[in-house]
């Protein structure tokens, strides 16, 4: 079993274990949606396919313990078995069997990892809808790229996206029954949608435009949005960029009038490192229209954590920018990693209300189970460490872990 060896502080770790977490990122369910896309608009790497624990361990020994427990608990395979090659496709028919009733068995998972909600984020398949402990965060970028996009295609990473996000426009246009007209029936049926999704319980917005473009969102004056609709529409690729930063803006102001937060992926993914630097979003923090507007920096802005730190902490008004900590800092991490990190953040009490658990869950419902425990020993980790430094005490540290673990998320998305 994948364990700290030496616990300095019994409360304290007692205290995190009973925590029930809030997990505000992950993506369940995810594949089963896609998987009723044509194969030409799916994103690539969106699948769940059984995998050994050494497959999955990114290298940690920590990890690899961790996968063959979490295997063992909710699937019943031996290590003996996940090490032997001949048994690959019994334990791979076995695994996909399991995908067959995710809601029943996403409830063992979360209640084995003392989880009590997931904000599972992008889309939700039918077979999760209506469950209490699942809530819907939706991406919002097919809303921002209503023209050709092919000159944003040239990235294979973008490439994905990009075609998942026209494929998932038209599907809306066809649920809302949308007749092609100017910017203000355009402007009209994105509210709209956003209005649903929202009257439908969603306690949040997400953007994953990193993922397509430079996530530098320029101001841009609604009325010049007929004039830059009726260029974007003839292929004109200045206008369209305008258009685009004029529509996330426009959701933004959205996000402040119905009170949610925004979610933004900050983390490389390739080497458009650029992209996806959390510094990007500044001049929304920058913006007297937008100071209340919350912002969730995803992921820490891998591997920019003084970035986060540094829009989190920044201004004399209220900030409202918050720290993620989901991702491969999470799900391909060892605790120690993760309580560096933490500490970067730590070390300013103004941040204790600002950091939120996420797994970022995508791979498989055992990673629910196995970031909590990574999560735990990782806030563990770095609260133990400022308290053997003198900085904090115990019921301090406590109290820490537990806005981390739950109460930061609770308050954040009113959940």
């Amino acid at each position: 079993m994948a364990s700290l060896k030496k616990i300095q502080y019994p409360v304290l770790k007692k205290a995190i274990e009973e925590t029930k977490i809030i997990d505000d990122h992950a993506h369940l369910g995810l594949v089963e949606y896609y998987e009723t896309f044509p194969v030409e608009k799916r994103i690539a790497f969106v699948t769940d396919v059984f995998k050994t624990p050494r497959e999955c361990s990114y290298g940690w020994d920590y990890l690899l313990d961790l996968q063959y427990e979490a295997y063992e608990k909710f699937y019943g395979f031996s290590r003996v078995d996940l090490d032997n090659p001949e048994k690959r496709e019994e334990l791979a028919a076995a695994y996909a069997k399991k995908r067959e009733n995710i809601g029943d068995f996403l409830d063992i998972v979360m209640k084995a990892a003392n989880v009590e909600m997931v904000l599972t984020n992008m889309r939700m398949p039918k077979s999760l809808e209506g469950k209490k402990n699942i809530k819907l965060i939706p991406w919002l970028d097919c809303l921002v790229l209503p023209f050709n996009n092919d000159h944003l295609k040239a990235r294979l990473l973008g490439s994905w996206y990009v075609r998942c996000n026209e494929y998932e426009l038209q599907l809306l246009k066809e649920q809302y029954k949308f007749q092609a007209g100017g910017f203000s029936e355009y402007l009209a049926f994105v509210d709209q949608v956003i209005t649903d999704y929202i009257d439908s319980g969603c306690p949040g917005l997400k953007f994953l435009l990193a993922t397509q473009r430079k996530t530098v969102f320029t101001k841009v004056d609604e009325t010049e949005g007929p004039a830059l609709y009726e260029k974007a529409k003839t292929g004109d690729i200045e206008a369209y960029t305008k258009l685009q930063d004029l529509l996330v803006w426009h959701i933004m102001r959205k996000a402040v009038e119905f009170d949610v937060p925004v979610q933004f992926h900050c983390a490389v993914l390739d080497n458009t490192i650029d992209y996806y630097d959390a510094y990007n979003l500044k001049n929304f923090i920058d913006d007297p229209e937008l100071q209340k507007v919350k912002i969730v920096i995803l992921h820490g802005s891998y591997p920019s954590f003084d970035h986060a730190n540094s829009l989190a902490t920044a201004g004399l008004s209220p900030n409202n920018v918050y720290i993620d900590i989901s991702g491969r800092i999470m799900f391909g991490n060892h605790p120690q990693n993760i309580a560096k990190m933490l500490r970067n953040w730590l070390d300013k009490p103004m941040l204790w209300d600002k950091i939120l658990y996420g797994s970022d869950t995508l791979f498989g419902e055992r990673y629910v189970y196995t970031c909590a425990k990574t999560g735990r020993d990782g806030v563990y980790l770095a609260l133990a460490g400022m308290i053997e430094d003198d900085m904090i005490s115990e019921a301090t540290a406590i109290s820490i872990a537990q806005r981390i673990l739950r109460e930061n998320s609770l308050k954040l998305y009113k959940v």
